[in-house]
């Protein structure tokens, strides 16, 4: 009953300004997600960043990471399956291959959101110094207590540590947070003077224009695209090193001199400019009526 389509989630936020200009004007996209229930999400209209309407507090968040989300979306009520250590050791690889140009010999890494810990466990293997944090308790657990590696079972805002590192990395985590803005400041604070961070996340862009709102669900709060996380680096004066622009897209952050914030957002704006909610929803019928009839979904933005 708790998906039943058409109806609410029973945890409901408030609406906030946006968590990266601060902006509190927006326009709303779509009303429901990718399981008809009604999840309103706004765009931000000064910087294009895709959000919840009514987000979560830290508090209800948090509780839900740690207790329902590994059940809700991945329908799981233990530990990770075979199969999903199998495609993470997949992705690490990858996400190690363009990290590896970067680092110095013996590099100290810390993993935000470190899942089940395969990416830390590749880390080792190259002769890195690699910890990590998962708010996940069953997912932490089996990274701690199974595999043996440096694992803390809480969030970001709990975390902290004593020696700073070269490296903080962030896969597929950022989509999942109301203050984007101090989780960054916060893992700014835990790197050496010239350090990097390095963070993966879905394009909202691609993946709004791919299945509209089928792109939407309780547990992405925010949506980035190339150019407003650029901007979230930028408000914390970082830049990017190398950008990875894919389907999903990463960037590596260094400090430096950012570009006028004012021109990152106008390029956002740009990026979404064809998010509406007319063809939000247009997209989705297409996206699904590919599906159902075996065909490749036609975007068209």
């Amino acid at each position: 009953m708790k998906n039943l389509p058409f109806t609410k989630y029973s945890l409901t936020g408030s609406p906030v300004a946006c968590p990266i200009c601060g902006s509190y004007k927006r326009t709303i996209i779509s009303r429901f997600d990718r399981r008809f229930k009604i999840l309103p999400h706004s765009k931000c209209d000064d910087c294009a960043l895709v959000r919840h309407e009514f987000m979560l507090s830290d508090e209800q968040l948090s509780e839900y990471y740690s207790k329902s989300y590994r059940n809700d979306y991945q329908w799981v009520n233990s530990g990770p399956t075979s199969k999903h250590i199998q495609k993470r050791f997949s992705e690490a690889k990858t996400r190690l291959d363009k990290l590896q140009p970067y680092l110095t010999k013996h590099p100290k890494v810390l993993d935000f959101g470190c899942g089940s810990g395969e990416f830390i466990e590749l880390l080792q293997d190259s002769g890195a110094l690699a910890s990590g944090f998962e708010p996940g308790n069953l997912y932490a657990s089996f990274a701690r207590d199974q595999k043996g590696l440096d694992v803390q079972n809480c969030g970001w805002e709990n975390y902290e540590r004593k020696g700073k590192v070269d490296v903080v990395t962030a896969f597929h985590v950022f989509e999942h947070l109301t203050d984007p803005l101090t989780a960054f400041k916060k893992a700014i604070s835990w790197l050496n003077v010239n350090g990097l961070i390095y963070i993966e996340v879905p394009n909202m862009a691609n993946a709004l224009k791919l299945k509209g709102f089928g792109s939407l669900h309780m547990a992405h709060t925010i949506g980035f695209g190339r150019y407003n996380l650029e901007l979230l680096g930028a408000c914390n004066g970082m830049v990017p090193l190398e950008i990875f622009d894919e389907f999903d897209i990463s960037i590596i952050f260094k400090k430096g001199q950012p570009r006028p914030l004012e021109e990152i957002k106008s390029n956002s704006i740009d990026e979404f400019n064809n998010v509406t909610s007319k063809q939000v929803n247009k997209q989705f019928w297409l996206y699904s009526a590919s599906k159902l009839f075996g065909k490749r979904s036609k975007v068209s933005f």
